[in-house]
Order: C-alpha cells, then structure tokens, then sequence
C-alpha cells in the first residue's frame, strides 16, 4: 500500500514538474509564480493560525485547574491535538508535502477539538461558581449592633421615634 502511495506521488509530483515547464514555455509563467505566491502565503496564514490554536488551548489548559477531571481532560486533549495540527503544518513548504492522510486527520482532529470546547464551554455556561461573578466578602458578626434601632422608616417615608415612651412620634425627614 504505502509503495502504491509513494508512486501516485511521484507521479502527481512529476504532472507537476510537466505542467509548470509547459507554462513556462507558453509564457504563461507570471501565472505559475502568482499561484506559488498564494500558496506560500496560504501556508503562512496556515502555520499562523495552528500557532494561535496551540497557544490558546494551553491558555485554557491553565486556565481550567480546578475544575471537574472531566473538563481538564477536554482541554488537555485540545491542546494535544492544536500540538499535533500545529507540527504537521509548521515545517512544509509546499502543500505537496503534507498527505491525504495527514489533511484528513487534522481535518478530524479539528472537529473533535470543535466539540470539545463547545462542552468546555457548556460546562462554565451553565456551572460558573459564583465567585468568578462576585468578588470574595464575608458577612460580619451582626452581634455587636444595637436589637433597637431609635428610629423606623414606614413605607410612606416618615421616620418613626420607636423609643417615646407615648408611643411613636414622627419626625420630619
């Protein structure tokens, strides 16, 4: 099989070599160098991107410590595969040298990672502990202040004098 394989790439790679020195000598060649041009620049914005993948999954990575052994797991697997898609891609200079196989297995890869960060992200949706929203405070001792209070607020917004020993008076505000 693998013998197979390398001779439909010889082959592909020699249709290759054929085609371009045929555009050379139909002066077709500015066309030839445009598209080396996109595919160098394709494969700079590819090995971008898979840096940034990489980068980012090991930012969750740090950022999920402490979280469900289940969540770590996911983002310890997101960071595997962004490794493994980022070295498939950070060497080759020419799209002809990353296989079939290796574009479909990242492919895959990248919808397994898809998956998992839509879980990741589920999880802290619907599980934020609260003191990711509210900083840290404790409630202090209510024992040292005074069971009466000289004064009551009614609902119509006069200030009551509870402690008259007549009954309550009311004071202007």
């Amino acid at each position: 099989m693998d013998s197979a394989n390398q001779k439909l790439h010889n082959v592909q790679d020699k249709l290759q070599q054929s085609w371009l020195e045929w555009r050379k000598k139909t002066g077709c060649n500015d066309e030839v160098q445009d598209a080396e041009h996109i595919e160098s620049r394709t494969l700079a914005i590819t090995r971008g991107l898979t840096h940034q993948l990489q980068t980012t999954c090991l930012t969750i990575v740090a950022s999920v410590q402490g979280l469900p052994q289940n969540i770590q797991d996911q983002a310890n697997s997101l960071a595997r595969s962004a490794t493994d898609i980022y070295q498939n891609f950070s060497s080759v200079s020419s799209f002809r040298e990353v296989s079939d196989t290796v574009l479909a297995s990242s492919k895959g890869q990248l919808t397994k990672m898809k998956d998992s960060v839509d879980g990741v992200m589920d999880y802290l949706v619907n599980n934020t502990p609260l003191n990711w929203l509210v900083p840290d405070f404790t409630i202090t001792d209510l024992s040292s202040e005074p069971d009466d209070f000289p004064y009551d607020v009614d609902y119509d917004g006069v200030q009551n004098n509870c402690s008259s020993a007549n009954g309550p008076t009311q004071l202007p505000m």
